[in-house]
């Protein structure tokens, strides 16, 4: 009886801990003929009044992606419908300034068609052009990974990943100043081997203003890196992943003085220093997608090709806190609020598979 009792008492602490989330949708987004968001790959945005913004790779007047906005009672609002010359196909997130303005990039269209635009979309729906990509070496285009990265003083910073006619180049980091002069801050090697990467992820910018961000390959063992670009223009690589990894599928995430990345079956702790190590590793055949987030304590939450929805403590423990089904679909990521709220996309959900805005909360 005594060992029943001290079971049970040793067990109580992990019952306790266990945390399970209920599943809602915040909004459905209706067919393609109405006009609305179709498709919403990119992770939403959200602020302190609770409206979502977010692109869509399709919908929209001329069905060639969408910037929205989702207030709070669910109400949907095209801010603004690309046309092709000012843009096609926008996939990256979105950030934004103080002012309330909204940036991103699209993978095609512009004023070269092909190749893409960074685009700026004001609170009231104005969006202006700021750069088209010329998908010509060494500059390239068709820019994708997270979101663009905004410094101060309003320069864009951000990455590509092809020169023209598709050929692939390796990738460049540019910056993009507010009058609109666009330099190239790093080109990426276009033939292997590769020591300072290629394909890079996304960036991410510290407090002194060097750039930090991973390649998909390339590097000391043809897996990736992680590195860092500092203003001068200088590239020092900071880490090489092991032989034989699948490289970083999605950009750095940071927490304290540690840099998180994700590949095709792990997740990677990496150093400042330079010192790397695999936080976790995910079960055969399930795989995290690119893009995750972390809370105040360094926990990563994220999800996975197999429709979970997951939470890694920075010690490497990992929780299942959600398995999507047909009917609750979870997206490629999630962002958190303060209450501990989780919120993600869903892009083929709903009666018309335009995808949704759907909300996981802690019981």
């Amino acid at each position: 009886m005594k060992s029943r009792l001290l079971f049970l008492f040793l067990l109580l602490p992990l019952l306790a801990g266990a945390q399970t989330y209920t599943y809602s949708t915040i909004v459905y987004f209706g067919p393609a003929s109405e006009g609305g968001p179709f498709f919403p790959i990119a992770q939403p945005l959200m602020d302190k009044q609770g409206n979502f913004y977010g692109t869509s790779e399709g919908g929209g007047t001329f069905n060639l992606g969408t910037v929205y906005k989702v207030a709070p009672d669910a109400a949907v609002t095209v801010l603004h419908s690309f046309n092709g010359p000012d843009g096609q196909d926008p996939l990256s997130n979105l950030a934004r300034d103080s002012h309330g303005n909204f940036y991103g990039t699209t993978l095609q269209g512009g004023a070269h068609t092909y190749y893409g635009t960074i685009f700026k979309v004001a609170p009231d729906g104005t969006e202006t052009v700021l750069y088209s990509f010329p998908g010509t070496f060494p500059v390239g285009g068709n820019p994708e990974g997270g979101a663009l990265t905004l410094d101060a003083a309003g320069n864009i910073y951000g990455i590509t990943t092809f020169s023209m006619n598709f050929n692939y180049n390796g990738g460049s980091i540019y910056k993009l100043t507010p009058d609109g002069t666009f330099t190239l801050l790093y080109q990426f090697c276009n033939q292997g081997p590769c020591p300072n990467g290629d394909d890079p992820t996304g960036l991410i910018m510290d407090k002194a203003g060097n750039l930090w961000g991973a390649t998909a390959g390339g590097g000391a063992n043809s897996s990736g890196n992680v590195f860092m670009l500092t203003p001068k223009g200088h590239l020092k690589v900071i880490y090489s992943f092991p032989c034989c990894v699948d490289g970083p599928v999605g950009p750095l995430a940071k927490s304290g003085s540690n840099f998180y990345v994700a590949t095709r079956s792990s997740i990677y702790k990496v150093t400042a220093a330079g010192v790397g190590s695999v936080l976790y590793t995910f079960p055969a055949n399930t795989h995290p997608y690119g893009l995750f987030n972390i809370d105040s304590a360094g926990n990563l939450y994220g999800t996975t090709d197999s429709e979970t929805v997951f939470k890694i403590t920075p010690d490497g423990v990992e929780t299942t806190l959600f398995t999507g089904t047909e009917s609750e679909l979870v997206g490629g990521s999630v962002i958190l609020d303060k209450a501990g709220n989780l919120y993600g996309t869903a892009q083929s959900a709903g009666q018309y598979f335009a995808g949704s805005i759907f909300k996981l909360t802690p019981n």
